[in-house]
């Protein structure tokens, strides 16, 4: 599609729904679909993106937490806020990572799993040099991370291993990531009252990871958990 041709047919309603221009019944039916549809998730990423594009130019601006609070109470008036509405929200994510997650069935991003209730983190894995790219999801109070895959595979003899990393202690293993989409791993104990302080990292080992209980391959990618 190009610029000076005007959007038609679904092109145009995942216009409408990125530009926020769509209410009622009209907004949930677009919404409903974007989460089961991915041929119109594409699309609507793709305006998503587009329109994201435009503020290239405007420096990106930190708001205090405070503020954050006050717009989901805002926004979320009566009910604990659902896992993936805070995900949108949360804007150190990329719109593509959200609808590709969605799709992938990752369970904690579904739209009929309950409103998480306690405290939740994000954070998406980038591979520096490498395309690498995992979306992933702690829910502090289950003691579980939920991760998927967007892109990125193992060279053939390889593995790639999940690391959580929190100041003055060694890296720890949370496991090898599995082939496929999507995996949940289970977070120790003692880790998951610091979900702030954790920098999820992963690196490149031996097939069946490392050999000796600490990160010996290259690290493809590293971010910290930030709450949403």
């Amino acid at each position: 599609m190009t610029d000076d041709v005007a959007p038609q047919g679904d092109d145009l309603l995942a216009a409408e729904l990125a530009l926020g221009l769509l209410e009622g019944d009209e907004l949930s039916q677009a919404n409903a679909r974007a989460l089961r549809d991915p041929a119109f998730a594409v699309l609507l990423v793709a305006w998503q993106e587009r329109l994201v594009a435009m503020t290239d130019e405007i420096a990106p601006v930190t708001p205090p937490k405070h503020v954050k609070k006050r717009l989901l109470s805002t926004l979320f008036v009566t009910a604990p806020v659902p896992v993936l509405q805070r995900l949108w929200i949360w804007k150190g994510l990329s719109f593509a990572a959200l609808a590709l997650a969605a799709f992938l069935g990752v369970q904690q991003l579904g739209p009929e799993t309950p409103p998480a209730a306690g405290p939740l983190y994000a954070t998406q894995l980038m591979g520096d040099g490498v395309p690498l790219q995992v979306l992933a999801v702690l829910d502090a109070r289950q003691g579980d991370v939920a991760l998927s895959r967007v892109a990125g595979r193992e060279a053939e003899g390889r593995s790639f291993e999940l690391w959580a990393i929190v100041p003055d202690t060694p890296p720890i293993s949370l496991g090898i990531m599995q082939e496929g989409a999507t995996m949940r791993v289970a977070l120790p104990e003692n880790l998951r009252s610091r979900g702030a302080e954790i920098t999820l990292a992963i690196t490149d080992e031996p097939a069946g990871g490392s050999p000796n209980g600490v990160p010996t391959g290259d690290v493809l990618a590293a971010s910290a958990l930030v709450a949403i």
